[in-house]
């Protein structure tokens, strides 16, 4: 970075010289937020990822100086100026807003970090990116309501490098199959097996229909029979050890994520405990179970699904190249229609595992503070608060039902348009003599075994969209840094030698001296010049009003 600070006149000259005009979006990616004190670190990451910088949010948890009273505007503005960019706070009318660059961050109900991606004021639409629910489009009005003025804009200068990798889910899927290969070779080796009993059954079709039935060769139909009786067990036998290889690579891929990401959340320090609840990080070890049965289903199986397209495309392109590039092309629509909803996708289900995660977290709180909700009676207050994060639950499984339907309801839609306009066109050339009817049957039993692969490889890519809210909660908690005082207690009792040091028995006393404790180092210390002595087997009562820091005490 340059070592010469531009002044604030500089700063603001900057900003407006560079600020565009209202009516256009400047889409940023979407960074979801882990818990509600992440918002203004969420919001960098979306600004910096907009210019090029893909940063960690755990590394900007840090940058930001997160607290679990959150971050401040100041904090987030220094570490925009770390990276590289020109940074400056404003209060703004929601009228003169546009006079800034975008996309900003603004305040939001005074209790809120989000990214405002641009304003339309013909139409009357405001776009922004919230990092605890995704991408929205609101009203001026609604924005009125809840904008408090306060904006950050940034601007790239020279002293900015993009760099950092943009998260993406097929090198932590590769990952999470590593030591795998045994497994998941057999499973591979079957499903490719599968591929000649679909490429031999329509040529039984083709003789069948051709030879026998139109031919009258009534010697080939016992051989004929007993040629597709011996396909069918064939197909049958590999089917069964397909899934049986699955079903193993799956449990033992379940059980070792699991484990792995358990042990970690032990070694994890206090600090990540106290900004999450805990039905929230438990919740999380499912996530991993779902992870391993889209690793060890869909997407062993589909990987080979690639390869056997090849082969009945060729086999097509055999029997009749118009119906083949009738066939191909239709089947291939599939994933333009999958490409139409990605981004909505995404943005719904990382929304959906966020608001299961928060409310399945708030119910396990409540029943474990059952006594306390009674004695003071606020078991009102407190269903008010599980209704609302129910009702966000609701309307993210909805919004992500909706284009979930539209993937499922495209490829029938086109399966039954190929099957038509096969049928049409095959029908004429069958007439003009360039195809048999036996050839045609054929061809339509082989574009059924080619568009299964298509339609699965749609549903994986599908399940690929959804499972990303899941694999995003998962690394923020094995990014997170471990205690390393654990980890050097490991490192020692790592060895099984008998002359190993066994533990010490606990012995002395505990003493605390001047104290000073705080959650935020650039706030005023929560607890400032504490002395306290706990003698061997002594019991001690901490008392004080609510927020005096009595359980960070303890």
């Amino acid at each position: 970075m340059s070592s010469a600070t531009p002044s604030p006149a500089e700063v603001t000259e900057t900003l407006r010289a560079n600020a565009p005009k209202g009516g256009r979006r400047f889409r940023t990616p979407t960074i979801l937020q882990m818990e509600s004190a992440e918002c203004g670190a969420a919001s960098l990451a979306m600004i910096l990822a907009h210019h090029g910088l893909w940063m960690p949010l755990e590394a900007l948890r840090v940058e930001c100086d997160v607290s679990r009273d959150g971050s401040k505007a100041a904090n987030i503005l220094r570490a925009a100026r770390r990276q590289g960019l020109v940074a400056k706070g404003y209060r703004r009318e929601p009228s003169t807003v546009a006079n800034l660059p975008f996309p900003m961050i603004v305040f939001w109900n005074f209790n809120h970090f989000l990214v405002l991606e641009g304003i339309d004021y013909k139409r009357g639409k405001v776009w922004l990116n919230d990092p605890a629910s995704g991408p929205r489009v609101i009203s001026l009005e609604e924005f009125d309501q809840a904008f408090t003025g306060v904006c950050l804009a940034f601007q790239r200068t020279a002293d900015f490098h993009p760099g950092g990798q943009r998260p993406g889910v097929w090198g932590v899927l590769a990952r999470r199959l590593s030591g795998s290969g045994l497994g998941l070779s057999f499973v591979l080796l079957a499903t490719l097996l599968l591929v000649i009993p679909g490429l031999v059954i329509p040529v039984f079709s083709k003789i069948f229909i051709d030879d026998v039935m139109i031919g009258g060769t009534e010697r080939w139909l016992a051989p004929l029979l007993i040629g597709m009786g011996l396909t069918a067990i064939l197909r049958g036998v590999l089917t069964w050890l397909q899934q049986v290889f699955l079903a193993r690579l799956e449990m033992k891929l379940a059980l070792n994520a699991s484990a792995q990401f358990f042990w970690h959340v032990l070694r994890l320090p206090m600090e990540f405990f106290a900004q999450r609840f805990a039905g929230d990080i438990g919740s999380r070890v499912a996530a991993n179970e779902r992870v391993a049965k889209i690793l060890s289903g869909q997407l062993a199986t589909n990987a080979i699904g690639l390869i056997t397209l090849v082969f009945y495309a060729s086999v097509m392109l055999f029997y009749d190249v118009v119906l083949t590039i009738i066939g191909i092309g239709l089947a291939l629509l599939n994933f333009v229609a999958l490409r139409m909803v990605a981004r909505r996708r995404e943005d719904s289900s990382r929304r959906l595992v966020t608001e299961q995660g928060k409310l399945g977290a708030t119910s396990i709180s409540g029943i474990q503070l059952i006594e306390t909700l009674k004695s003071s009676g606020s078991e009102g207050d407190f269903f008010a608060k599980w209704s609302g994060l129910q009702a966000k639950y609701l309307n993210a499984q909805q919004e992500l039902a909706i284009t979930t339907t539209f993937i499922s309801v495209v490829p029938i839609l086109l399966a039954a348009l190929s099957t038509a306009l096969i049928l049409a066109v095959g029908g004429f050339r069958v007439i003009e003599g360039a195809l048999t009817i036996g050839t045609l049957v054929a061809f339509q039993s082989l574009l059924v075994s080619f568009s299964a692969p298509i339609e699965a490889l749609v549903g994986l890519g599908g399940e690929i969209q959804t499972v990303k809210g899941d694999l995003a909660r998962i690394d923020d908690v094995l990014k997170y840094r471990s205690e390393s005082r654990l980890d050097q207690t490991e490192k020692m009792f790592a060895t099984t030698s008998p002359d190993r040091p066994l533990p010490a028995k606990l012995s002395g006393r505990v003493e605390l001296r001047d104290l000073v404790f705080g959650y935020n180092r650039t706030s005023k210390p929560l607890i400032d010049g504490l002395n306290l002595v706990i003698e061997l087997g002594q019991r001690v009562a901490l008392i004080g009003g609510s927020g005096s820091g009595k359980s960070t005490v303890a």
